[in-house]
């Protein structure tokens, strides 16, 4: 974490490992980093729900504007901890309980997510980076969905919304690695940095949303989550109606 010393917030239940998640704040802003680079930020059953958990409560924060996920150096995340797969009904049903929680809260998340990428997104990695809003990557990243390899699939949805049909059947079906300028002109990445200055350019973007009318912000990420895979005529009558609330209601707050 570039500016000040990070705050290691305790978990807020029993499923959160403050180990391997570290939550800092800033003027307007948070960053999420996952916190076990020994194993590439793999994710296991505590740092998911640790996630899960950490986004519920900025989302309840007043004073946070947006949210920076990143991954401890050298990598963002290489997707689920592969050694916690199989095993018994109980483990397979933990498996998916928190791999639902954390997906379900990336996508409910209220404010804008900005991903900060160095090293590698793969997997369950790259769901994450597909998850957030705003995607800044350094350019020794490197990117796949490798989940065939492991006889096991998933991600496509959002990969093909990033990048279109055809190109995400191909990285799909192969499962092969691609690295930040593919992802760029794929249209993955929003923007392509020098090596290991991902979360500093992440930062200056938070803090730029931050300065933004917090209304605005909200109703505007309150749009992108609500019409997110919807036919364009949902998505326009979507975007009518918080016009209309926004114009005829001023005080009254973003729903979904």
């Amino acid at each position: 974490l570039t500016r000040g010393a990070p705050v290691r917030d305790g978990p807020c239940m029993s499923h959160a490992d403050p180990a391997h998640l570290v939550v800092a704040r800033r003027d307007g802003y948070a960053i999420v980093t996952l916190d076990r680079p020994a194993k590439r930020n793999a994710l296991t059953f505590a740092m998911r729900w640790g996630v899960a958990t950490a986004l519920t409560n900025l989302a309840g924060e007043d004073e946070i504007a947006c949210v920076v996920l990143t991954g401890a150096a050298p990598d963002f995340c290489a997707g689920m901890d592969v050694t916690r797969f199989g095993g018994d009904a109980t483990n397979r049903q933990a498996i998916v309980d928190s791999t639902t929680a954390l997906f379900a809260a990336l996508a409910t998340f209220p404010k804008p997510l900005v991903a900060a990428v160095e090293g590698r997104a793969l997997g369950g990695g790259l769901a994450l980076l597909l998850a957030c809003d705003i995607r800044i990557a350094g350019r020794g990243a490197v990117f796949g969905m490798p989940e065939v390899k492991f006889g096991a699939a998933g991600g496509f949805a959002a990969l093909r919304a990033a990048v279109g049909d055809g190109p995400a059947r191909e990285l799909a079906l192969t499962a092969r690695s691609f690295d930040a300028d593919e992802a760029h002109r794929l249209g993955l990445l929003g923007e392509i940095v020098d090596a290991g200055a991902a979360l500093a350019r992440a930062e200056v973007v938070a803090a730029e949303l931050a300065l933004l009318p917090r209304r605005g912000l909200l109703l505007q990420t309150d749009i992108i989550r609500a019409t997110a895979g919807r036919p364009l005529a949902e998505g326009l009558a979507y975007e009518h109606d918080v016009f209309c609330r926004a114009v005829l209601r001023p005080d009254s707050s973003p729903r979904r």
